[in-house]
Parts: C-alpha cells; structure tokens; sequence
C-alpha cells in the first residue's frame, strides 16, 4: 500500500494530478458559486469575478453599486474591456441627482441584501429618467450578478448610448462580454479604455486575462506587466502574471511572481497550486508537495 502510494508521486505530473483533483473535490464541496453574490461584493469590497470555464483564478469586475466614473478618470474597481474603434469625443458629464429617493432606496436596498427591491427601485427610476446611467449600470451589476448576462448587456448599452466613453461603463460591460466567451468584442472596449487612459489598471488586469483567455501569453504577460506596475498590491494581477509567463517558460519570472501573489494573498489555493507546478518544472520535488499540501489545505478550509 505505501510503495503504492510512493509510487503514485514520484512523477511531477502525478504530483500535480493529486493536487489538482483533491483541490477540485474541495472546491465542489465548498463553492457557494462561480460568481460572488453582490451581498458578498458589497460586505467585502470586491468586485464580482468574471466567469469563465478556465480553472485559473477569477478576474474582478465592477463593485456592485459602484458609480462608474466619468472618462476622465480610472475606473475605482475592476470590470473590463474597451473597443480598438477610435474614440468618439468625450461627452459631458449627465447630471445625476444620488440623492432621488428611488435611487437611495435602491442603494439601501443593496446594502440590506435585498437585491431584488433594489433592482425594481432602479428600474421605477429608470422608467422615469431613462438617461440615469448610474441607476442603469448598478442594475446591470444585480442582473449580472444573478446571472443574467444579456439582461445586464442590454443595460450596459442603453447606459453607453447616454454616454459612450464612460471608462467604468465600458469596463463592465467587457466583463460581461468575458464571461459570456465573447473575448474579441471584451477586448475591443479594454483597448479603448486603454487609449483614453494608458494607466487604467482594471482595464489592463482585465486585457491581461482577457489574452490568457484566448492563449496569447505573450500579449497577457506585456499587459499584466503594466497593471502591476500600477498597482503592486493587486494579487490577482500577480497570479494571472505567474501563470502566464509559466507558459512561456519563463520559470524564474513566474516563481517570483506567483510568490507575490501568495504574499498579497496567503489562502489563495491556485497561487499556491500555481508554485508547486512551477516548482516540479525546476526539478524541486519536495518543495512543490509541500505547495500543494498547503494549496489543498487552504482549499479544504
């Protein structure tokens, strides 16, 4: 039984294997969703995830009830994507009064959790002020959030036709475009962000994974550079960082890089699983157990 069990790990690709499957069994008996609910979003100040089939880590997305800021300035949260179109003129800010009892009823409403009178107080006040565009993309955050990705599309353009250049809006509305595998047309609102804004963060950390996506390593790793340049405390970013130049072979650069993703974030399995691969590619078996024991254990909790 036990030289079974040894034999079973002396391969590197045995060792990742084992990992793999008991951190996906862990997973499944502790994974509430593929998308974070706007309860949790609101309770821990982080935006949804962007949802994928890819087991890589989950790229962020707009908070939920977050203003999406005027094109002038970088999108707070992150939420994804930009066209390669050129820019139209930058429209002027639409007068949005955050004090309109529907849309402070809505607001509380999300902070109670109670997402679905907070949708309807957005849509009541929609109905009445159609160009309310912040109205319009918290709505479309809850109709993301619950999983209706063409519902929160729809809300997205009708907000973008009042003002075509907002960063957060085009931000979010690539997220969608993310999870739903529509990675040219997520890629094209990114890349127009970026063009207005070259030092938007959410726009390059979502391009980045956007290219992981499709597997253009290199294009991942330039933008992911970029974004953590900008913002050194961004685990995500380091991960999606690591990840992608292992692909390349880059090892050195991604044990450094997945390393800091672990110490921005300790329980962060998939960093930690990420190290352990990179670990058995540089002939360090022992050390890249223990990686994934500790991957596996923080999945379990």
């Amino acid at each position: 039984m036990n030289r079974r069990r040894e034999r079973r790990w002396q391969s590197s690709q045995d060792r990742a294997r084992v990992a793999a499957e008991l951190i996906e069994e862990a997973e499944s008996l502790t994974e509430t969703g593929a998308i974070a609910s706007p309860l949790d979003v609101a309770r821990d100040r982080l935006p949804p995830p962007l949802r994928v089939e890819s087991k890589q880590a989950d790229a962020p997305r707009a908070r939920l009830d977050q203003e999406p800021p005027t094109p002038s300035t970088p999108a707070p949260e992150p939420t994804a994507a930009p066209p390669a179109a050129p820019p139209t003129e930058t429209a002027a800010p639409v007068a949005q009064p955050v004090d309109d009892p529907l849309y402070v009823s809505a607001r509380e409403a999300s902070e109670r959790g109670d997402f679905d009178r907070a949708a309807a107080s957005y849509r009541d006040l929609l109905a009445r002020e159609p160009g309310h565009v912040k109205a319009r993309n918290n709505l479309a955050l809850i109709l993301d959030a619950r999983g209706d990705r063409d519902g929160a599309l729809a809300e997205l353009d009708r907000a973008l036709e009042t003002d075509p250049n907002n960063a957060g809006l085009l931000v979010n509305r690539a997220a969608v475009l993310g999870a739903k595998g529509s990675y040219a047309a997520a890629q094209r609102d990114l890349l127009r962000v970026i063009r207005d804004d070259a030092a938007n963060v959410e726009a390059l950390f979502n391009l980045g994974v956007v290219f992981t996506r499709r597997g253009l390593w290199a294009d991942a790793i330039a933008q992911l550079r970029r974004a953590v340049e900008v913002d050194p405390a961004r685990a995500a970013a380091w991960y999606y960082l690591g990840d992608a130049l292992n692909h390349v072979d880059d090892l050195t650069g991604a044990l450094a890089a997945l390393e800091r993703a672990v110490e921005l974030q300790p329980t962060n399995p998939k960093a930690l699983y990420g190290i352990g691969k990179v670990l058995d590619r540089l002939n360090r078996p022992d050390e890249a157990t223990v990686m994934y024991r500790r991957s596996r254990e923080v999945a379990g909790r």
